[in-house]
């Protein structure tokens, strides 16, 4: 007999579990609403009900996937008390591991990459003005505390993360994918002529 429950939010948090669950057994291509459904303990039709495709239900189990890193990301930029620059290089750090788990699990849900790339990419559309937002209002934090001298923090922001956004797009190994975030953080904070504790501005090496 159908699980019957009656909160919606609960409804739909269940059955992007079992979703996820069924997706990374069978694949994108290889699961059907009727697996998915068969897992929840439902008929077809309630899957449907919330979800009206098996692509917009991969879709929200990806959503998902990324929402568990936005409180992480929050607390990080509502930590005052650590200096900017040091909120950056954690929230880089957040964002390295997030995207290394992602290509991961992205390797088991789908056989093609450029069904990867589609659904990601729709995702991070979503997520860059979103990230944009908080990294501009952590910029004008460290310029009002005199830790940055930034011309348009708005800029900067926008230009980072397009950069980062750009990296994870693209098909290559997660030990290149560090290493071009490290760089694209180093050349923000030398862009934002980020201080030393002791008021010097560090010197470049990437230009």
């Amino acid at each position: 007999m159908p699980k019957r429950i009656n909160d919606t939010g609960l409804r739909r948090q269940r059955i992007l579990k079992s979703a996820r669950k069924v997706f990374l057994e069978k694949g994108f291509h290889g699961a059907t609403i009727d697996d998915i459904a068969i897992e929840e303990g439902v008929v077809r039709g309630t899957i449907l009900h919330y979800y009206k495709s098996k692509k917009l239900l991969m879709e929200a189990v990806l959503e998902e996937d990324d929402k568990e890193w936005e409180p992480l990301v929050t607390d990080l930029i509502n930590r005052h008390e650590i200096a900017v620059s040091d909120r950056i290089d954690k929230i880089f750090a957040l964002c390295e591991a997030c995207f290394v788990n992602e290509k991961k699990e992205t390797g088991v849900l789908f056989e093609k990459k450029e069904e990867v790339r589609f659904f990601r990419d729709q995702i991070r559309l979503k997520n860059y003005y979103r990230q944009t937002k908080g990294l501009t209002a952590l910029l004008k934090e460290g310029v009002a505390a005199g830790e940055f001298t930034i011309d348009n923090p708005e800029l900067q922001a926008a230009s980072a993360m397009f950069a980062v956004f750009g990296i994870t797009g693209t098909d290559i190994s997660e030990e290149e994918l560090r290493i071009q975030l490290k760089t694209v953080k180093e050349q923000l904070l030398r862009s934002c002529k980020c201080k030393h504790k002791d008021g010097a501005f560090p010197k470049s090496s990437l230009y």
